[in-house]
């Protein structure tokens, strides 16, 4: 029985610091579940949107409170006949308190993970009361700390003591808004007979004409009669069965499937999904059904000694994968409101971007069912965070027992899916405890014994198949090193150092760096007033977390591009920035293939409207850093890099067999004069890196750099797989020269079109603008080469006619 939806909710004073002009909130609303207690109080009208200006301060108050939760359900006497019946709770945002009936049930204290209630001793036929009581998050927590003590904890220390989303006492992108609320599902189950558990279909072995597979799943059964467990995998047919007697509370059994489909990476191949069916049988009659999707597939972390120190390569299905994407976060502040299409979209756009892996924070939640299922099925590798982040961490024994249980429930309810290739430890734990507390090994924090040694072992007991690794970063020696393991580059921004230094980091895997970038315009006017609008307002200087971040914005506009004049101009250019230097990083990254063999940037997506260093904001509007990313990403890629008095051409692939194509590299003057040009024959191996050109200095340097540069393209069959550009000054010290772009729209489908651009110069950054929020650019903040005719795929539902006249172009 499906308990979502309406539900009355109230304010409870019993702590006594429910504010006065805050006092009607103790009487009953309409509260609607899944959902927060803020969400449902702006649904009320009792506080404003804290997204709104700086309306995040004034609703502080509502994380001090108790708030009550209310349903009445009528059940029948049909379903009370039942042998059990359970109260189920996907997610309980944290201390809560069940009651039924008046009767005081159960406690929780584990926002992340599913409770189950036994609940027929409480119920009876016709109307029930359900009432759920959350308690204040932040005085628990600070209650806990003056008990247990202040630990080594960036932003606000006594968050480390509660199971929740640690994102919500706030964070350097994100507000305070702590939530509490049944944030999750909640149902009522009831069973005779049997129930089915914590299935697992676990790949032993895979070669091509067959796949082993270990099938398990537990049963607690409520009654003696003779039951018998049928097990079907499907792929668009039944293509395996088995059937036994339930003898046990863990079935467990081999199955062979001929000739499987393997699932792989995005880029790399198809992401084929099984289906296990469960069923229990009793007297030849179907009783209980469950059924898990999974695929087939391996994966290995090598990690091999080398002149450079130790590598730090996924593999899967035998294949090395350099593994390109982002950090994610919940898309949301208030996680219930975050719907499939947002899921959809922004997962659609990592894999439109060419990612093939996203890392879920560990400051965050394990994510909604939809995220795992749309990774599975757009092959978005995920390296999975425990949520832990930034800290020290209680080793008391109430709190280890609570990861204990929260670490088996996550495994084994995620375990099924491929697209989890790696559990890590948490984030940044043991990197801040070391920077903190020079010449003291990891093992010397609290907290190191959950990651050292209890989350290893749970990974290998409920699941056994990816790596464990023990945090993000780390490595041997100290957990940031260079040489080993995995990698946060954070000196460039958050140390103010420019990102031209990315291509000093020789790191084997980097999991973290980026930098800011403004949102666009239209976000941050549905939180604003027109008079915020300027850089440097108060508001909009609230709407950047980081201390010192607009003052970063400033300083890095002005190294490259000349600060924007009006805020429409500052985010142009600040994007642009942002763009630049992920690009920089990228490019270097993945030429050291597979010396260094992953680069995810921080990050993808925003839970707010903010500053920060997502690529695409809190209202899923792309940064000119998305649109790099299709091409610093994309499978082929050609790359300058400066040494000294040269210039090198690289070519990097990531396709399974060799590429060979042509290099064609001009020197150009920004009015189409080519004063230099040379093509080459050039093969790139498989998956592969390799050096294709060198250029002497001699070679350019008569021309005039303020008006010059390199363009290089690597073509195959005549068709432009990647192209790339080498300019000798900083945009700010181009000599532009002025005409104007030129271009044609024609319908090539219904709702699509070509935009061609021709210009008798070069537009740097070209952006497209369509005011129209359903119309999408296959490209964006490009540049128009003088004389060579871009062309640009326009998806939209507006009529032709009506789409040129929106048009509008800008360049730098």
């Amino acid at each position: 029985m499906d308990l979502n939806g309406k539900w009355l909710f109230k304010a409870v004073n019993y702590r006594k610091t429910l504010p006065k002009e805050h006092k009607s909130a103790a009487q009953w609303m309409k509260g609607s579940v899944p959902g927060t207690v803020h969400t449902d109080l702006m649904a009320n009208g009792k506080i404003p949107d804290p997204f709104f200006r700086m309306n995040e301060n004034e609703v502080q108050w509502v994380d001090a409170q108790q708030w009550t939760y209310r349903k009445e359900v009528t059940l029948s006497k049909q379903l009370l006949a039942e042998d059990v019946v359970e109260l189920v709770t996907g997610g309980l945002d944290t201390y809560a308190t069940l009651f039924c009936n008046g009767k005081k049930v159960s406690e929780t204290a584990n926002m992340f993970v599913e409770h189950r209630f036994d609940l027929k001793r409480y119920l009876r036929p016709g109307k029930n009361i359900i009432e759920i009581i959350f308690d204040s998050p932040v005085a628990q927590s600070k209650a806990l700390e003056r008990i247990h003590g202040i630990l080594q904890v960036a932003n606000n220390s006594h968050r480390v003591y509660v199971r929740k989303a640690q994102y919500s006492f706030g964070w350097d992108w994100g507000p305070r808004l702590t939530t509490s609320g049944i944030w999750r599902d909640i149902r009522l189950e009831a069973y005779s007979h049997a129930r089915l558990h914590a299935p697992f279909v676990k790949v032993v072995s895979v070669t091509k004409a067959e796949a082993l597979l270990e099938l398990s799943i537990n049963v607690s059964r409520f009654t003696s009669q003779p039951l018998q467990l049928r097990t079907t995998i499907w792929d668009e047919k039944a293509v395996a069965t088995d059937q036994r007697r339930v003898n046990a509370k863990q079935m467990k059994f081999l199955i062979s499937v001929k000739k499987p489909r393997i699932w792989w990476p995005n880029g790399y191949g198809d992401q084929p999904m099984y289906r296990a069916i469960f069923s229990i049988v009793s007297k030849n009659e179907e009783i209980e059904h469950l059924e898990v999707a999974f695929a087939v597939r391996t994966v290995r972390l090598l990690q091999d000694p080398d002149k450079k120190g130790t590598s730090f390569i996924i593999e899967i299905n035998g294949e090395k994968i350099f593994c390109k994407g982002a950090d994610w976060i919940p898309g949301d502040s208030f996680i219930p409101r975050i719907s499939s299409q947002t899921y959809e979209k922004l997962l659609g756009m990592a894999k439109t971007a060419n990612m093939n892996m996203l890392r879920v924070w560990g400051g965050g939640i394990y994510e909604q069912e939809i995220f795992y299922e749309l990774c599975d099925r757009y092959g978005l590798m995920v390296w999975q965070d425990f949520m832990f982040a930034c800290g020290e961490y209680p080793e008391t024994p109430w709190f280890l027992n609570q990861v204990k249980d929260e670490a088996e429930k996550v495994v084994t309810n995620l375990r099924n899916h491929p697209s989890i290739v790696l559990w890590c430890g948490n984030n940044e734990c043991e990197w801040n405890f070391c920077k903190d507390n020079p010449g003291k090994s990891p093992d010397n924090m609290k907290g190191s014994k959950i990651f050292k040694t209890i989350l290893h072992a749970i990974c290998n007991e409920f699941d056994g198949t990816r790596p464990y690794w023990r945090s993000s970063p780390f490595g041997k020696g100290f957990p940031n090193d260079e040489s080993n393991g995995n990698h946060h580059q954070w000196l460039m921004w958050g140390e103010w150092k420019d990102y031209k230094e990315y291509e000093n980091d020789n790191a084997r895997f980097v999991t973290e760096f980026g930098f800011q970038a403004p949102p666009q315009l239209k976000t941050l006017e549905q939180v604003t007033n027109l008079s915020d609008r300027h850089p440097q307002s108060q508001v909009l200087e609230h709407h950047n977390k980081l201390p010192e971040g607009t003052e970063r914005l400033f300083r890095f506009q002005a190294g490259h591009v000349s600060v924007g004049t009006d805020l429409d101009d500052f985010i142009y250019k600040g994007q642009i920035v942002q763009a630049e230097a992920l690009k920089i990083a990228v490019e270097h990254w993945r030429r050291r293939k597979f010396t260094t063999a992953g680069a995810l940037f921080w990050q993808l997506n925003d839970c707010w409207p903010v500053t920060s260093w997502s690529v695409i904001d809190s209202a899923v509007r792309p940064k000119a850093a998305y649109y790099y990313a299709k091409k610093f990403f994309a499978p082929a890629l050609v790359s300058f890099r400066q040494t000294g008095k040269r210039l090198e051409v690289w070519g990097t692939s990531d396709l399974l067999a060799p590429l060979n194509g042509e290099l064609e590299v001009t020197l150009r003057s920004f009015r189409g004069s080519v004063a230099w040009s040379k093509v080459r024959r050039v093969t790139v191996g498989r998956n592969a890196s390799k050096m294709l050109m060198r250029i002497d200095v001699s070679e350019w340097s008569d021309a005039d750099p303020t008006q010059s540069y390199f363009l290089a393209q690597l073509k195959a069959d005549n068709i432009v797989l990647s192209e790339n550009r080498y300019f000798f000054v900083e945009p700010k010290h181009m000599q532009y020269q002025q005409s104007r772009i030129v271009f044609e729209l024609e319908a090539t489908a219904k709702n699509v079109f070509t935009v061609t651009l021709t210009s008798a110069t070069l537009k740097k950054n070209t952006k497209i603008e369509i005011h129209d929020e359903d119309t999408e650019v296959s490209d964006n903040y490009f540049d128009v080469d003088a004389g060579i005719p871009k062309l640009v795929r326009i998806v939209s539902h507006l009529p032709q006619e009506l789409l040129k006249e929106r048009l509008r172009l800008r360049s730098l």
